[in-house]
């Protein structure tokens, strides 16, 4: 067992439906909604968002035809250096 005790709970919790004017910069508090002043969590442009239906659509996805191009020019396969050219010729010719 530990020696350190748990640091007790200072905050109040508060409805801020309820309790419109107390000062979250005077007290300590801690948001409880009741289930009158609950915020909604759907909003008005909810239906207007596009998720992907299919089993091979995940949230955070790159779609295949945007991310191919990005893919191509991560992965393509470095060619080898040529030897810089030398303006004098080799040895033993000439």
């Amino acid at each position: 067992m530990s020696d350190m005790n748990d640091t007790p709970n200072l905050a109040a919790s508060y409805c801020p439906g309820c309790e419109p004017t107390r000062d979250p910069l005077q007290e300590i508090l801690s948001v409880h909604w009741c289930d009158e002043h609950r915020p909604e969590f759907d909003g008005h442009d909810d239906d207007r968002a596009i998720f992907g239906t299919s089993l091979l659509s995940t949230v955070g996805e790159a779609e295949a035809e945007t991310n191919r191009p990005w893919c191509e020019l991560v992965h393509r396969a470095r060619r080898p250096r040529r030897p810089p050219r030398s303006s004098r010729s080799s040895p033993g010719h000439g």
